[in-house]
């Protein structure tokens, strides 16, 4: 509504045992000019915000919480005005936290909330199980109900998108053991993989097995206008032009490797910025 408000969730929602974690939130009104930091320190670590594109006072966060111990301080935080105070609106418990958040382009009132479990210590990393999943708020964060109806019963890390031109359609990529082990590297899941909705989340389709790094990367995103090309992030770009059943290494030479970040331009779609480990990339052709 105002361009000019801008957002930006402190601390790293990537799991490795050199993460770094953050004080916050952190919110301009002038475009970036000046910052005021308005709360949610304890949080560690947020993993998406969301304004209303209705309301500037209205924001959702997803905060993922500590990585290296419980807090009660993680799941979905709503404001109403401008930041001045927080509501904790999703919650499971201290060891579970939201890696992803989504809305939906034609109602902010419907929300899909991706929850995750881990915790690290100097020994070892665990993560995943059954509190974790995909959530869905139809009434701005007041209720939640946890999805089922064809996703893993026991989830890790999960990303979410929202089909722009209709959005009902919904793609998730999810990590999931069940059924045996998977190495962290390993590009293809035997339960876990990239899942779509077609009305709205009540029901899900396993397209495919693709999941590169889950712990590390786990970002899907789907063309505005084009439900056929969809994207997964990973130490390459995987790219599908038929819907998520099958992808391909992005094949641009130029691209450095461990894309972590990509925005997706809602009107002009040809136009996509990458967020690499070697910096920022910009493409007009998709």
């Amino acid at each position: 509504k105002n361009p000019d408000v801008v957002w930006v969730g402190s601390g790293e929602s990537n799991s490795r045992n050199s993460s770094s974690w953050g004080n916050g939130i952190y919110r301009s009104a002038d475009g970036g000019g000046t910052w005021q930091h308005l709360g949610l320190d304890l949080t560690h670590n947020i993993s998406a915000v969301v304004p209303d594109p209705t309301d500037s006072n209205t924001v959702y966060v997803a905060a993922l919480g500590r990585l290296w111990g419980p807090n009660p301080e993680r799941g979905v935080y709503k404001t109403t005005n401008g930041g001045l105070r927080w509501d904790l609106v999703l919650k499971v418990d201290e060891h579970t936290g939201a890696c992803d958040l989504r809305m939906d382009p034609s109602d902010p009132k419907t929300l899909y909330a991706a929850l995750y479990s881990r915790q690290r210590t100097p020994w070892s990393y665990q993560a995943g199980g059954a509190t974790g999943g995909i959530f869905r708020s139809r009434d701005g964060g007041r209720s939640w109900n946890k999805l089922a109806g064809g996703l893993p019963a026991t989830a890790g890390r999960i990303g979410l998108d929202v089909y722009r031109k209709n959005p009902r359609v919904v793609y998730a990529v999810v990590e999931s053991r069940e059924g045996g082990q998977v190495d962290a590297f390993e590009e293809k899941s035997r339960a876990g993989g990239v899942f779509r909705s077609d009305d709205g989340g009540d029901h899900w389709t396993r397209l495919s097995a693709n999941n590169p790094r889950p712990f590390y990367f786990s970002q899907i995103r789907v063309q505005p206008n084009d439900s056929s090309r969809v994207y997964l992030l990973g130490t390459d770009l995987w790219i599908s032009d038929n819907g998520g059943r099958t992808f391909r290494a992005g094949g641009a030479t130029n691209l450095h490797p461990d894309c972590h970040a990509m925005w997706i331009d809602p009107v002009a779609g040809e136009r996509v910025l990458l967020g690499t480990d070697g910096g920022t990339f910009l493409s007009h052709d998709r």
